[in-house]
């Protein structure tokens, strides 16, 4: 791995002259000439690098591969702690054992939701709120965590903010479209979260949350900071997962991924990964039927859509956040694919699976399993094996479980789900200003 000594700098997208340090982009989450964050160089990894760290802890490959882009501003020494404080909770790779044999036996699902909030954004969320609480230190005692969420990236954030002293979790979420366990888990009542339940869209969350963070006035009263994948920390805070995926995987094996999408933050990831040497021989963005990515790659022409609700809620993005980094990040590097699968496939791939094997997929998992079983199919013998990231535990939506099965109970949930509280407001920006400018969710 390259010198983690030389302190990284974030660039705009859309402005090379634009420039930041860490502690600018957490307080700016999005450049002052638009575009997003991503770092100036990309750090590079030995050719053995997989191989010495085999036997790791998942907190310490992270730490070996996170480390140049914060271990300078942090220290190495706290950048340690941080990592395992943020990462301990195991992340299995689990090949279903009725399907070894069979040509699904290639597949395997890398279970990303083993975290307190059961989805794959407990890594980064915990990470962000973490790193942002050493680097801005005292200067700022009270801290406002601003996110849009389509389900998961929300429960990651009120788990991780909740009851930590000077910090308040503001969190808006589509009032239709998220499931009954996400929604309590974003929107039960404690000490440090403020959920707003949106008439309208997740775009719809996403516009004014980016309104708020490039609202001076809002900003000159505390920082807000946004935990959506805007922000480059969590984007790379999840760079581990391919690695770790591929240390699973015996020496040799050709190895393809496939990742649930919607955002794009988490293709991006992996994307940044493979820019960084990590050997992936094919990458997939899996998408439903709102993404216009698969559009774009065949076309050339970007046509953002307006969302409408699907059975893989958490992608019903139309517009994504991180298309330009993941644009970026494969100009002149290897190839992202990207598929399209509809509700009907995503309902038969999980009653395939469970009806042969027991295992039970997420939508959002899902779609990817049946991207997966597509790009077999296309690759032939030049793939040994397929990682679908498994991006949320299946518990967390019952009503897609009812459609599947015709039993919402066929997976369980491990927590507790207390009924939610949320403050219902219209698709109103000055409502989400007015919270904002509220002592509403602080410690008192």
């Amino acid at each position: 791995m390259s010198s983690p000594s030389r302190k990284l700098e974030f660039v705009s997208t859309a402005d090379a002259t634009c420039r930041g340090s860490l502690r600018d982009v957490l307080l700016s989450a999005i450049p002052a000439k638009g575009g997003l964050w991503v770092p100036t160089h990309i750090p590079q990894v030995a050719p053995d690098f997989v191989e010495r760290h085999r036997d790791a802890s998942y907190a310490d490959l992270a730490e070996a591969i996170l480390a140049p882009y914060f271990a300078e501003d942090l220290g190495p020494a706290v950048f340690r702690q941080l990592c395992r404080e943020s990462f301990d909770f195991p992340v299995p790779l689990v090949r279903p054992e009725k399907l070894q044999g069979t040509p699904a036996g290639r597949l395997a699902v890398l279970e990303l939701f083993q975290g307190p909030s059961a989805a794959f954004k407990d890594f980064a969320v915990r990470a962000l709120v973490r790193v942002t609480a050493r680097v801005l230190g005292d200067d700022f005692p009270q801290l406002t965590v601003l996110a849009a969420t389509s389900g998961d990236t929300g429960a990651a954030v009120t788990e991780a903010c909740a009851g930590v002293p000077g910090v308040r979790a503001v969190v808006l979420y589509p009032r239709i479209g998220v499931s009954a366990v996400q929604e309590s888990q974003i929107a039960r009542a404690r000490p440090g979260v403020v959920a707003l339940a949106v008439d309208g869209t997740f775009d719809d969350c996403q516009v004014m949350v980016k309104r708020a963070l490039a609202d001076e006035s809002l900003r000159r009263r505390r920082p807000l900071l946004t935990a959506n994948s805007i922000n480059p920390v969590r984007l790379i805070a999840q760079v581990p997962f391919a690695f770790h995926a591929k240390r699973l995987l015996a020496p040799g094996r050709r190895m393809g991924v496939v990742v649930p999408s919607g955002n794009l933050g988490n293709v991006g990831a992996v994307q940044l990964a493979r820019r960084m040497g990590l050997d992936v021989a094919v990458l997939v963005a899996a998408t439903n039927l709102n993404s216009p990515l698969p559009d774009l790659f065949a076309t050339g022409e970007y046509r953002p859509r307006r969302a409408t609700p699907t059975a893989s809620n958490a992608m019903d993005i139309g517009d994504p956040n991180n298309l330009s980094r993941l644009l970026a990040w494969r100009e002149g590097g290897p190839a992202v694919e990207a598929v399209t699968v509809d509700d009907e496939a995503t309902l038969d791939a999980m009653r395939r699976v469970r009806a042969a094997s027991g295992y039970v997929l997420c939508p959002h998992t899902a779609v990817g399993w049946k991207a997966a079983e597509g790009l077999l199919a296309r690759a032939g013998d030049r793939l040994d094996d397929v990682v679908v990231f498994g991006t949320a535990h299946p518990a967390k939506f019952p009503d897609v479980l009812l459609a599947a099965f015709g039993d919402a109970h066929v997976s369980r949930f491990p927590g507790e789900l207390p009924a939610p509280a949320p403050l219902r407001i219209g698709n109103d920006f000055e409502a989400v200003r007015q919270v904002l400018e509220s002592e509403a969710g602080f410690s008192r």
